[in-house]
Parts: structure tokens; sequence; C-alpha cells
């Protein structure tokens, strides 16, 4: 059967794009310790890659996101891989990564008919494929390790995972509607600290708020 004009799959991809990088971001920024780095980290959405990391002005990782849930070989994916090889040789950074992050597992990624294997990484978390349904949870379980190591209390964490999707959204939206010679594609990490700490300032505010609503209702 024909799908039509159904947009639930080609949505559903660019939401799980979204999504892995956000993780991956988080994930970076836990690893790092950007209070104490003194590089500057950026990403690039769409420009080169799906997204690619870059420090210092120097791209360090290529990032090809895919949610195809009916592909199981690492053929399927031979056009994406010869895209981030291709762009790493034209970054002129021979020891930058290349990542194929998937939603389903790849069956035959290490047989030896794979000869992209050497080059890129499938990439995986725990040793496991970030499935559709599991990349939120890996989102939030950041966002809280990141809130313990800072201090703040962890059960803040639905609130900074929605403004960064929020954040996210608008950004990607921004982009869409500018012209192709306006449009910035980069995005610094600091972008993103911004947003986490906003959403902690906002939940303190509406704890006050209630609080004081509290107080209100009771005299």
């Amino acid at each position: 059967m024909s799908r039509g004009n159904d947009a639930i799959p080609t949505w559903s991809g660019f939401n799980y794009q979204g999504k892995v990088m956000l993780f991956y971001i988080l994930k970076l920024l836990n690893k790092i310790n950007i209070d104490k780095d003194e590089r500057e980290y950026s990403v690039n959405i769409e420009e080169i890659e799906d997204f690619s990391i870059i420090c210092d002005s120097e791209y360090v990782s290529f990032h090809q996101v895919k949610a195809w849930l009916s592909a199981s070989k690492w053929s399927s994916y031979s056009t994406a891989m010869d895209k981030l090889l291709k762009h790493r040789n034209e970054a002129l950074n021979p020891t930058a990564k290349c990542y194929l992050m998937v939603a389903r597992e790849v069956d035959d990624w290490d047989e030896s008919s794979n000869t992209y294997k050497g080059s890129i990484e499938l990439y995986k978390h725990d040793s496991k494929i970030i499935g559709v349904c599991d990349v939120k949870d890996l989102i939030i379980q950041e966002i809280k390790k990141y809130l313990a190591e800072k201090g703040y209390n962890e059960s803040q964490y639905e609130i900074v995972y929605s403004e960064l999707c929020l954040y996210l959204d608008d950004r990607i939206a921004l982009m869409h509607k500018q012209g192709i010679k306006k449009r910035d594609y980069i995005i610094q990490f600091s972008s993103f600290l911004d947003i986490i700490n906003q959403s902690i300032k906002k939940e303190h505010v509406r704890k006050e708020f209630y609080l004081k609503e509290k107080i209100y209702d009771y005299i």
C-alpha cells in the first residue's frame, strides 16, 4: 500500500535526528567539564552533515543520523557513509571521527565485507544502538547528571528538557526561514548552557509563584 502524503516517517526522522544530536551534545558537555575546558565548542547543523562538532574552529566529528527502521544491512547506508568520508577529507582533519547513528541494529556491521567499519564508527551508547523510543530517556539521564554535577536539584530535569527541545525547534525553524546565504548553521555550546541555566531560574520563579499563591489562599 502506498504511503501517499503521509509525513509521519519524515517527521519522526527529523525529530530523532534533533534528539540524538541533543543527547550527544549533553553527553559531551558532561565529559569535557565545560567550566574548566578553555576550548570553544559548537555544533554545525545540516550545512555539512546532519550535525558536526567543532572545537576551536576545527571539525572534530561528523555525524550521519538515520531513523530507518527497515534497514538492517550496512550496504543500506553506503551513500551516507561515502558522504561522511568525503566531508572528513574536505575538512583536512584526518583525526576527525565519523559516526553513523542509526535507530536499529545493523546485523552485518562486523562482517569482513563491510569496507567502511575501519573508518566509520557505528555509534552506540553502553554498547547499544539508540532506538527511537530510547533517546528521550537518554537525554534526561544526561540532564540529571549535569544538574547533579552543578549542585542543582535533579527534579528540575523536566523543565530543562522541555526548554532545550523548544530552543532547538526554534533555531531550526529560524534557519528554514533564512535565505541560504544568511543562514547561520552554527550553535555554540554556550547557548545550550544558557538555556539550562535560564530553565532552572524559570523553575525557581514558578515555585515561588505557587508558594505565594498558596500563602495568599491561606490568608
